[in-house]
């Protein structure tokens, strides 16, 4: 039984035995539940572990976020034993490819363990237009109803103030933090020297209303290595059409896996 304790951002310590670990960076106003599903799809050799920001689910007491800089800087300090202690990768969804990707590229300036390959959906590069609609545009109904109409929300929530109440500062403070993107340390797109050492796996849904394919490959300006896909599905893929993206995903990581080298782990 492993001995360590899980850190706050981590619901549960890493799994013991598991060759592969991938750290899971949630959405805009959503939380680690977003992964929930996700262990029973993938190689049992990959330890899913979700991040978990403050302010939501089980954190929901402690203060938010608004400024990515900041978000890179905890996150650093806080995952960094985990990072050190073996193989990793991450996947990044919506606002959490940026702090997923902004937080390896800190790593790597800091002479830190580098992930095996990091996965990146449903946003854009960070130089090309905004993926998400800036914090203080929409009034807290009109920005409801865009919810609603690209999947982030159910419409039952559409009449209910005391539920959008405790959602939308959620989602207005992490709309902040996308929008400081430019605080968080990323490299220039425009010098190809300053390519960071990584292989990326992109993935766009073909009916995302916010996020083009093309906006998405432009992360292939930041790294070394870079491979796009698209999905069926809108802007929540994993979520709205799951078979046809873990039959991706699944894949990568096995390769990844047998890169490791070593014999499969025995579930149970």
């Amino acid at each position: 039984m492993t001995t360590t304790a899980p850190t706050s951002c981590l619901g549960r310590a890493p799994r013991e035995g598991a060759r592969l670990r991938l750290f899971c960076f949630h959405h805009a106003g959503g939380g680690a539940s977003f992964f929930s599903s996700w262990p029973g799809r993938l190689p049992f050799d990959v330890d899913v572990l979700p991040v978990q920001l403050p302010g939501r689910e089980a954190r929901y007491r402690e203060p938010r976020f608004q400024d990515a800089g900041e978000v890179v800087e905890a996150l650093g300090r806080e995952l960094a034993p985990r990072l050190d202690e073996g193989p990793w990768a991450a996947y990044g969804h919506s606002m959490g490819a940026m702090v997923a990707f902004a937080l390896t590229a800190a790593r790597l300036r800091a002479g830190g363990r580098p992930p095996e390959a990091l996965f990146l959906g449903a946003y854009a590069a960070p130089y090309v237009s905004p993926s998400l609609p800036p914090p203080d545009r929409y009034d807290d109904h009109e920005l409801a109803r865009l919810l609603v109409d690209f999947g982030g929300l159910s419409p039952r929530f559409l009449g209910r103030d005391d539920w959008l109440r405790v959602l939308l500062p959620i989602l207005r403070d992490d709309l902040r933090v996308c929008a400081t993107h430019h605080r968080a340390g990323l490299p220039d797109p425009d010098d190809e020297r300053a390519r960071l050492p990584l292989h990326v796996e992109a993935f766009a849904g073909v009916d995302d209303p916010l996020v083009t394919p093309g906006a998405v490959r432009a992360w292939g300006r930041y790294v070394n290595s870079f491979r796009m896909t698209t999905v069926p599905g809108g802007h929540f893929f994993p979520r709205q059409a799951p078979d046809p993206f873990f039959d991706r995903l699944s894949p990568s990581l096995a390769r990844l896996l047998a890169g490791l080298g070593g014999p499969p782990s025995a579930p149970g």
